[in-house]
């Protein structure tokens, strides 16, 4: 046992203080570090909405197709073109021109691997079929 009888406690207090200091500050170096890690790899997730002009002598089913099209085209060139996007969603809108209403097709939600697996709009999106009474559509 160690005789510490010609050490002042004021000493004694700051060695503590020293060391809890000197914790502190290599636990909030660690934390930072694992947090700018974790920010980097965080999963990103980009929208793209797309607008589709209606075509009166088309029917909604066509213009369905055409949606799936895009929304399709969009999800690859956004996977094709960003490294660090995990997620795509796909928003398809229609658009008519006479009467200024529009309302959503569509919605395509996928992930990377889910769409590297099936790359497939039919699988992937909402379909929303009250939009072809919303904008008027036989």
């Amino acid at each position: 046992m160690k005789n510490n009888s010609h050490v002042s406690p004021t000493f004694l207090v700051a060695k503590q203080f020293r060391r809890l200091t000197n914790y502190l500050i290599i636990s909030a170096i660690a934390t930072l570090s694992t947090m700018a890690i974790a920010n980097s790899a965080l999963a990103e997730r980009r929208e793209v909405d797309i607008r589709l002009l209606v075509n009166q002598d088309e029917g909604f089913t066509v213009m369905t197709r055409k949606a799936e099209i895009l929304a399709r085209s969009a999800a690859q060139r956004t996977f094709d073109r960003e490294v660090l996007v995990s997620d795509v969603s796909v928003k398809v809108t229609a658009q008519n021109q006479n009467q200024d209403q529009a309302a959503i097709i569509l919605q395509l939600i996928v992930s990377r691997s889910d769409w590297a697996s099936r790359p497939d709009p039919k699988i992937w999106a909402t379909y929303f079929p009250m939009a072809k009474d919303l904008i008027g559509i036989k």
